[in-house]
């Protein structure tokens, strides 16, 4: 299967008109309409429309995204959390304070939380382990996994 197929399957709720505005914004999101219209040979009014209609249904949303690099964050780590039966409540309330937790997702297998942790370097990860997660009670066990490199870091659609 090629990736356009491979997209189509996947973003099925999206059309050829869509995933081809989606593809320019990704790159640059203040492309501006007209040059997206010209591209795919449809007019302005119609991206603008199209943008809109996502954006509206939640399917786009046009953010500023920080290079953590650039700002600082030089240690990246995905954790996957095991939690004590009926304390899942507590675990992801503390858990959700602590500002160093990027994103926390409830997941399937012998883990139930998994999350992504950005801090400055190791020393601040050290602390943030030692200090702030391990004394969340509830939890009987973690795996730590340190990013070493990003090989891929988004989806291109392909136009």
């Amino acid at each position: 299967m090629t990736e356009e197929e491979h997209q189509r399957v996947m973003y099925s709720g999206l059309d050829d008109l869509d995933r081809g505005i989606v593809g320019f914004l990704q790159e640059n999101a203040r492309i501006p309409f007209t040059q997206i219209a010209k591209e795919l040979n449809v007019t302005e009014k119609t991206v603008r429309h199209r943008v809109q209609q996502m954006q509206d249904e939640g399917v786009l949303s046009l953010v500023g995204i920080v290079n953590p690099v650039k700002a600082g964050i030089r240690t990246e780590t995905l954790i996957f959390i095991a939690v004590e039966d009926q304390m899942m409540e507590e675990v992801t309330e503390a858990l959700h304070d602590m500002p160093e937790v990027r994103l926390m997702l409830l997941i399937t297998g012998e883990y139930q939380l998994m999350l992504q942790v950005f801090t400055k370097d190791t020393d601040e990860f050290s602390e943030f382990l030692m200090k702030k997660l391990n004394k969340v009670k509830g939890i009987t066990r973690t795996n730590v996994i340190m990013e070493l490199k990003v090989l891929k870091s988004k989806l291109k659609f392909v136009r």
